[in-house]
């Protein structure tokens, strides 16, 4: 992928127009818009603020082995500065409401940590659910699956940060149905 899709991409997923992007960088919008069509690149010094600004590092933008795909964004947030909402409803999902506005789909992943069998027969037999609550305790963040503009994006969140990184999984296809019940992630 080349510089400038890639700042056409992370642009989209900040949810900025053209016009901001080049208020905070200082440019004019044309000179986003050439570079979003690979007809120039950006200075040093405007690479080091879209840098900055996305939170990518420089060689990101200019490495053109690296793609999308293998990129994770981090947004910086303040768990803490949520207010505890009303109902069944979590700060996490706030969070995500508030970063992913204008998103198709958002699919809650339910996260559970893989067993041996002896952890599972311990689970089973003596405190059914325990290795399920002391997993939450080691790693709370809550996982989210998201469609907007046609990409789809495994989201983690977290107490400071918000880690979005990009996928295949299509969130209307049948198969995500079965996998959105259970996220599994390795031992831990």
């Amino acid at each position: 992928m080349l510089c400038g899709e890639k700042i056409q991409m992370m642009r989209m997923e900040h949810n900025l127009s053209q016009k901001e992007l080049a208020e905070k960088l200082g440019v004019s919008r044309q000179a986003i818009a050439k570079w979003e069509t690979n007809r120039g690149i950006p200075d040093i010094e405007n690479l080091k603020q879209i840098a900055q600004l996305f939170d990518v590092s420089i060689d990101y933008l200019v490495n053109e082995e690296e793609s999308i795909q293998e990129h994770v964004m981090k947004l910086p947030i303040d768990l803490e500065q949520y207010p505890i909402p009303k109902g069944n409803a979590l700060r996490e999902d706030q969070v995500v409401l508030e970063k992913f506005p204008d998103a198709g789909a958002i699919r809650e992943l339910y996260r559970r940590r893989k067993m041996t069998t002896k952890e599972n027969m311990v689970d089973f037999l003596l405190f059914p659910g325990i290795q399920e609550v002391q997993d939450h305790w080691r790693d709370a963040s809550k996982y989210y699956l998201i469609e907007r503009n046609s990409c789809h994006f495994l989201v983690n969140v977290t107490e400071n940060a918000v880690l979005v990184s990009y996928t295949h999984l299509d969130v209307y296809k049948r198969q995500v149905n079965s996998w959105v019940k259970f996220f599994r992630v390795g031992r831990i």
